[in-house]
């Protein structure tokens, strides 16, 4: 399995933190927010040096408190089970910048989720390929 760093991992949690016609949520203002969940002050920089991968561990609490502000598990910042929430993230940004506006899955039954990790992976692709909506819109 390929190993992705922290940077990129913390990078696609802002990325999915906003509407696609909305800026990102900036570092400073995460930083921010990161200190009232810690209760301690929170430097922009070293949110940024980890964004940057200049600090490519990031001190644990500030890596707990960054999953937390972004509705994300724990673990996606802090060990090395996280491939399954990282698809989970790839194929949100893949159906939103695709401009995909609703998407139903049905499972094969109530047992089976509708949609696996290894489904998701296969259609990341596909997503990113349609066409551009705006080019075919005007049409």
């Amino acid at each position: 399995m390929i190993i992705t760093p922290l940077s990129v991992r913390v990078n696609r949690l802002f990325a999915l933190a906003h509407a696609d016609n909305a800026p990102e949520p900036s570092t400073a203002q995460v930083a921010a927010d990161l200190a009232a969940i810690l209760g301690r002050p929170v430097d922009p920089d070293a949110v940024q040096a980890i964004r940057d991968g200049v600090d490519p561990d990031g001190e644990p609490a500030v890596l707990s408190a960054l999953a937390a502000y972004f509705h994300a598990p724990a673990q996606y910042l802090s060990d090395e089970d996280y491939h399954e929430y990282d698809v989970l993230i790839r194929f949100k940004l893949a159906v939103r910048d695709a401009g995909v506006n609703h998407l139903s899955m049905r499972g094969r039954s109530v047992r089976q989720p509708s949609l696996s990790v290894r489904d998701m992976e296969r259609m990341i692709p596909l997503l990113r390929n349609l066409p551009d909506q705006a080019s075919t819109d005007s049409r």
